[in-house]
């Protein structure tokens, strides 16, 4: 994953000299949505535990406050894989989680904006086990059974291209929990292609 999000951040810069910019003002109010793929920080196990890239959806919610900052909220659906080792046996989950996120994007400049978020996940679905090294009955938990996990959000953004209206953006995001298990790995990379939609502006957007 970490290949991809390289390769994606080459074709950003060679794509936004064609993009037209979008100026941050305070009371414009955006939304980006568009698919989310992410994949569990963790390299493969001696034993065959391994990590895959997950299929999800994103959406965001921007309220800018002045020209160089936003208020936002985002909301996720997304498979996600759990790892967790005792020794040299480990053990990797799977359930849906519904993830959470407010927080503080920083533009850059008109074409590039990071952000910083403080996250919420909640498990949605059943929770199947994908690999275990375990006797049947020893296995460990990991927090794919657990209600709510906690984290925070890191995510550089790029236009593809846009108009007054509408742009498309690709988005790279690192999630790092702070209520994972003892040996526990349930970071994750993603990768955000969205559309931006201009709800509400004051001013009319200029190139």
């Amino acid at each position: 994953m970490g290949n991809i999000i390289k390769v994606l951040s080459i074709i950003l810069l060679c794509l936004t000299s064609k993009a037209l910019a979008y100026i941050p003002a305070e009371g414009n109010v955006t939304a980006t949505f568009g698919p989310y793929l992410t994949q569990t920080n963790f390299h493969p196990s001696p034993t065959g535990a391994r990590p895959s890239v997950m299929p999800g959806f994103g959406v965001i919610a921007l309220g800018d406050v002045n020209k160089y900052g936003s208020l936002e909220i985002g909301a996720f659906i997304l498979p996600k894989l759990f790892f967790r080792n005792e020794g040299e046996k480990y053990i990797s989950e799977k359930t849906n989680i519904l993830q959470m996120t407010m927080g503080y994007r920083y533009w850059i400049n008109p074409y590039f904006s990071t952000s910083v978020a403080f996250y919420s996940s909640y498990s949605t679905g059943t929770v199947g086990i994908i690999h275990n090294d375990f006797s049947p009955g020893q296995e460990i938990n990991t927090s794919a059974r657990d209600i709510t996990e906690y984290g925070f959000d890191f995510a550089l953004q790029g236009d593809l291209w846009s108009n007054d209206q509408v742009a498309g953006s690709l988005e790279g995001r690192y999630s790092a929990a702070v209520t994972a298990k003892k040996n526990e790995h349930e970071d994750h990379y993603g990768v955000l292609l969205g559309l931006r939609y201009l709800i509400q502006s004051r001013t009319p957007q200029k190139r």
